[in-house]
């Protein structure tokens, strides 16, 4: 089948199999009485099924079956490497759905993590092997380039999987990410945006049941993580040197990646140092994240995640217009001012909740 049939799938394909397994997984999830349980740190007062993040790993792994079987003979996909990545996804989406019915400890989480790093390491070329210029450093050793990614893999996943705090902000934030990455794939010549389209489709019907109020359902730690996953695996290729995805990247690829990450990795760096200061361990949850801090002044989830989107979309539309050719460590100096400001004028705004 030629890649015009192909394409004609990649919208109502994702679309149908995505509303149709999350109307039924909802469904099981009530009749089984798999909920969200409001606590203090919630952001809902509700009871809500957990179980979007058993549907949307469902929903993937019918997709990727359904593209292998007609499109891998024809395009430039190897079907190993996708299967291998699928198989960490699932372990990592079996992990989170545990999680969601018992709470696993966090360190057994993070060892689990580490054990799901290594699946996805198997594959060749699947690793950062290169800073791109950034401190300097642009090669990376084989120990240095697997100690690094590992160290990225548990940073991302747990940043998706940090930011699940209101609704669509996490799915929302995860198809920012797929979408930059299709263009970055096609551009390169690369089929993967096959997939990550047919991913976006499906992570957009999503964020529509998610945001629902007659049909609302929640990622739970299964999403989540399974999205970390997701999303790390694809950081990860996008910047190894051998796959040539930089070549179409206007800025350097580093930069760009983290740019695309932008607000949860600021997030997650955030909350880490205050926890810290405050001395309380990194991994107790809390209710200090700042889409919290957002919903808290008085906006609402869309709204929200609207603002958050916007800023995340801003921040890399100026760097590659603004100040693409001041240099790559200067770049990055304006950035973190850029950043540091709005973080304090964001510290600065009176909780209107408490007011």
């Amino acid at each position: 089948m030629n890649q015009e049939y192909i394409s004609i799938f990649l919208v109502p394909i994702p679309i149908m199999i995505t509303w149709f397994i999350l109307d039924v997984v909802r469904k099981l999830s009530i009749k089984l009485r798999i909920f969200a349980v409001p606590n203090e740190r919630s952001s809902h007062t509700k009871i809500i099924p957990t179980t979007g993040g058993v549907a949307l790993c469902i929903s993937w792994i019918i997709l990727i079956l359904f593209f292998q079987n007609i499109q891998f003979d024809y395009l430039n996909i190897k079907p190993n490497p996708i299967y291998i990545y699928s198989t960490a996804a699932i372990l990592m989406c079996i992990v989170g759905f545990y999680d969601d019915l018992k709470q696993i400890p966090s360190y057994i989480k993070l060892i689990l993590q580490i054990l799901v790093f290594l699946v996805v390491a198997i594959p060749e070329h699947s690793l950062i092997n290169s800073f791109y210029g950034v401190l300097g450093i642009n090669e990376l050793t084989n120990l240095q380039s697997t100690l690094f990614s590992g160290f990225v893999f548990i940073v991302i996943v747990n940043a998706i999987n940090l930011v699940d705090g209101i609704d669509g902000l996490s799915s929302s934030l995860s198809l920012f990410f797929m979408i930059i990455s299709s263009y970055i794939f096609y551009m390169s010549g690369s089929d993967y945006y096959i997939l990550t389209i047919a991913f976006s489709f499906s992570l957009i019907v999503f964020i529509v049941f998610n945001i629902s109020d007659k049909r609302k359902i929640f990622l739970g730690d299964t999403g989540s993580l399974g999205l970390g996953v997701s999303v790390t695996i694809i950081t990860l290729g996008l910047l190894n040197t051998n796959q040539n995805y930089f070549t179409v990247i206007p800025i350097n690829a580093a930069l760009f990646v983290v740019l695309g990450l932008a607000y949860p990795l600021l997030d997650v760096i955030r909350v880490f140092v205050l926890r810290i200061y405050n001395k309380k361990s990194p991994l107790r949850a809390d209710r200090n994240h700042i889409h919290h801090k957002v919903i808290d002044i008085g906006y609402s989830h869309v709204q929200a995640v609207f603002i958050i989107l916007t800023f995340q979309s801003m921040l890399l539309l100026f760097n590659l217009f603004v100040i693409n050719n001041v240099g790559l460590h200067t770049q990055i100096l304006i950035d973190a001012l850029l950043i540091s400001f709005i973080l304090i004028f964001l510290f600065r705004i009176p909780n209107k909740s408490l007011s």
